[in-house]
């Protein structure tokens, strides 16, 4: 009965395409379209899309690379962002960098402070996966009760978290004043120079990215490790010291958009928990596990929820990425780039 009702993939991506043709038609007879506000929504939706991104790889690679969700890569995102104002912060308060670079103290400020939000969230994810889930990876992930237990302890990391980051920071918001310089025109639609940077950045570690994971030997063991733990162990891959590395990457990741984001809107302790759940959504409309598939729907996500935001209704906007993902769900259970697998009893 269930296989009668499997739709074959030329019949999703046929209902793919509708779906996507019915919601351009539905925008493109909205009032407030016109070439202007068509041009701010794609270039918004991008630079927002490739923050989703980001974090999205990150909760493929740890998908891959454990075989479980990371429920508290929120909040690596979140201390992402509040390292790189503290560094910053530290940087311009005290005059270190006004002193070097008078003219460009402010981007260089920020550089070295998204610098140390990578390193510092790709150390501290290191620490947090060989204490807190190296006990429970040695025993298997994924259906499995060590799977449901790292699960467990991914909510229970989130919450710890998220205290420590009020004993330090405290629960109020605190603004990124980051001087990046004034705002630019793109297309004709002005924006903050945050979001350049946000794009910029955003594409350059993606780039990054793609190269460490086909072009180095670190990178291919990265992946093998990723495609068969078994197979890595058989062919000499130290497995275990693998599983670390994705996990550093993965919370690098995390943290270099949190600090991205930081100067655009406040940083405040509870903001890893609805990028989280963005995130997710894009990981899952890309095809879940799919690092090229979580970029895709990282953009698919941000262009999306932009839309929606700004043709539909800007008062629903965090829901837009979860509409998104029922329909993918729905119509493409796989995602955009997922792949079909049988479970054997």
């Amino acid at each position: 009965m269930f296989k009668k009702l499997r739709l074959t993939s030329k019949i999703e991506n046929a209902l793919m395409l509708t779906f996507t043709l019915i919601f351009l038609i539905f925008i493109s007879i909205s009032p407030d379209m016109n070439l202007e506000s068509l041009k701010g929504v794609l270039i918004i939706g991008i630079t927002v899309g490739i923050i989703y991104g980001l974090v999205a790889v990150g909760i493929s690679l740890i998908y891959t690379g454990l075989d479980v969700v990371n429920f508290s890569h929120g909040e690596f995102f979140m201390l992402g962002a509040f390292t790189g104002l503290t560094v910053y912060n530290f940087l311009i308060d005290g005059e270190i960098i006004y002193k070097i670079f008078p003219e460009a103290y402010g981007w260089v400020g920020y550089v070295i402070g998204l610098f140390l939000a990578f390193v510092t969230m790709g150390l501290f994810g290191i620490l947090i996966e060989r204490i807190f889930l190296r006990p429970l990876t040695k025993k298997g992930g994924g259906y499995t009760v060590a799977g449901m237990g790292i699960i467990i302890c991914g909510f229970g990391l989130s919450v710890i978290l998220q205290n420590v980051a009020y004993v330090i920071w405290d629960p109020t918001a605190h603004p990124f004043h980051a001087d990046l310089g004034l705002p630019i025109t793109l297309g004709g639609v002005t924006l903050p120079m945050t979001y350049l940077w946000m794009l910029v950045t955003g594409f350059i570690v993606a780039g990054a990215l793609y190269f460490f994971l086909n072009k180095t030997k670190m990178g291919l063991g990265v992946r093998a490790v990723a495609y068969s733990k078994v197979v890595s162990n058989l062919v000499g891959i130290n497995v275990p010291l693998y599983i670390s590395i994705i996990f550093g990457i993965a919370c690098a990741l995390a943290g270099i958009a949190g600090t991205l984001v930081g100067p655009t809107y406040q940083v405040v302790i509870y903001m890893g928990y609805i990028i989280l759940l963005k995130a997710f959504a894009a990981a899952v409309v890309g095809g879940f596990g799919s690092l090229p598939g979580a970029i895709i729907g990282g953009f698919t996500v941000g262009l999306f929820e932009t839309a929606c935001a700004f043709f539909i209704s800007g008062s629903h906007k965090d829901a837009y990425a979860f509409l998104l993902m029922i329909v993918v769900l729905l119509i493409k259970p796989t995602g955009f780039f997922g792949v079909q697998v049988k479970m054997k009893a």
